[in-house]
């Protein structure tokens, strides 16, 4: 009798806490890490691919749909899964923002799906808006969306990575919706855990002296991508050289009166890492002339390849202790060999390179080039999915693999794995040709 009367309570508060799963809480925790895992998308592991969050997002997307059919299997799933559905938070439209800022509203006034447990926020280490805020303004939206997105930020207290992909929402000129300040101070509840604070988007960037301000306060942030920041004289406010380590932007911009920072030789500086998306004939020497000496990576993107030699010999003037260079050009068609003779290389182990268009013959020039200019070279990768796409698909022969594999270095498509393999494994033509000349 008592046992049923226990079931009749549950069966009338569906909010009521599951009974425990009959195997171990910490297999069904792993079964549904492996499930919903993608690589290199939280801490630490971003670090090293924190340029290339924007590219992340369809993987994120698929990965979110798997997390939403778990939770909706049982009420057991939903509890042991909740933390994985709310670990990495996509907002990509008003809907998604609403719905989001009423689930958090609910567990705040104790009204979650799930009472007795603490706000699903808690989980949240990552958070991507990529929402149009074009589509807001229409419906005169706009403030109560910006809001709700402050309101949504400071009930995620634990946050690691922050990133605004938000495109260009009014014409094609960027920077027509500032962010308002609200939200950029609401990222202050999440100060000491914040590491990766993005905004590789087009729209909602931040006012350059209020961003400012916001880096003083978060002790702890390792990478930041932003379109502009504020320096003086190439100076870096020294409040955040002490724990970033990556810094990539598209200019910065001086600003009259700015104070003092102090002789760069009394600070901490922890920077290693420098990624530009400006052009090359506005390329930041001040900061190569006051921070070279500290970095040990650097990535120049829209290289006008005229003046590659220049940035060249910019890296090796002022960065001793480069160890991966990775640039952007157009094609490798573009390059004469003999002006890529001129060039000096730093002394790297990596080499990564960014193409607009494939050239086969030109990337077969190059590589026996880079034999003789960068002995020290261990790596050498084509960071651009769609030129290995076309790379594959395209015609080639055993003496195409066997110029790959007489190289001294590892050439590598853009996931890191070795090109030849990739050659042999292909589905193409020239691919299923190979296999069958070598047997295999």
């Amino acid at each position: 009798m008592h046992r049923g009367n226990r079931e009749g309570t549950k069966s009338k508060g569906s909010h009521q806490l599951p009974d425990p799963p009959c195997f171990p809480v910490e297999v069904w925790q792993k079964i549904f890490e492996l499930a919903t895992h993608v690589p290199y998308t939280l801490v630490p592991g971003l670090y090293e691919k924190s340029d290339r969050i924007r590219d992340q997002h369809s993987a994120l997307e698929a990965a979110l749909a798997t997390k939403r059919r778990l939770v909706l299997v049982c009420k057991q799933w939903q509890y042991m899964a909740m933390r994985y559905l709310y670990r990495v938070v996509l907002i990509r439209t008003g809907l998604n923002l609403l719905a989001l800022d009423h689930t958090l509203q609910n567990y705040a006034a104790g009204n979650g799906s799930l009472v007795g447990t603490r706000s699903p926020g808690h989980w949240t280490q990552r958070l991507d808006i990529t929402m149009d805020l074009s589509d807001e303004f229409k419906c005169g939206e706009l403030d109560r969306c910006v809001k709700r997105l402050a309101d949504v930020i400071r009930s995620l207290p634990k946050l690691e990575i922050v990133s605004f992909a938000i495109p260009w929402s009014f014409g094609y000129e960027a920077d027509a919706v500032i962010m308002p300040f609200r939200v950029l101070d609401a990222l202050r509840c999440s100060a000491n855990s914040l590491r990766i604070l993005d905004w590789s988007g087009e729209d909602f960037c931040p006012q350059v002296h209020q961003l400012e301000e916001l880096l003083r306060d978060l002790p702890c942030l390792r990478v930041l991508h932003c379109r502009q920041m504020v320096w003086a004289n190439g100076i870096i406010p020294s409040s955040i050289l002490s724990s970033l380590t990556t810094l990539a932007v598209d200019g910065f911009v001086g600003r009259a009166r700015h104070p003092g920072e102090g002789d760069i030789r009394d600070a901490c500086v922890s920077l290693k890492e420098f990624i530009y998306h400006g052009v090359f004939y506005v390329l930041p020497r001040g900061l190569f002339i006051r921070y070279g000496a500290y970095l040990t990576s650097v990535k120049l993107y829209r290289t006008l390849s005229r003046r590659f030699g220049e940035a060249l010999d910019l890296l090796n003037e002022h960065c001793p202790n480069l160890d991966r260079f990775t640039f952007c050009l157009e094609s490798l068609f573009s390059l004469d060999l003999p002006r890529v003779e001129t060039w000096s290389f730093p002394r790297l182990s990596y080499l990564g390179v960014e193409l607009q268009m494939l050239d086969l013959h030109g990337l077969f020039e190059f590589l026996p080039h880079l034999r003789n200019a960068v002995p020290t070279l261990r790596v050498f990768q084509l960071i651009c999915p769609h030129v290995v796409e076309e790379l594959l698909k395209g015609p080639f022969s055993v003496s195409t693999l066997k110029k790959l594999n007489d190289l001294p270095f590892r050439v590598e498509d853009d996931q890191g794995n070795l090109l030849s393999d990739r050659l042999l494994r292909s589905d193409s033509p020239s691919g299923r040709a190979l296999r069958k000349h070598l047997g295999k």
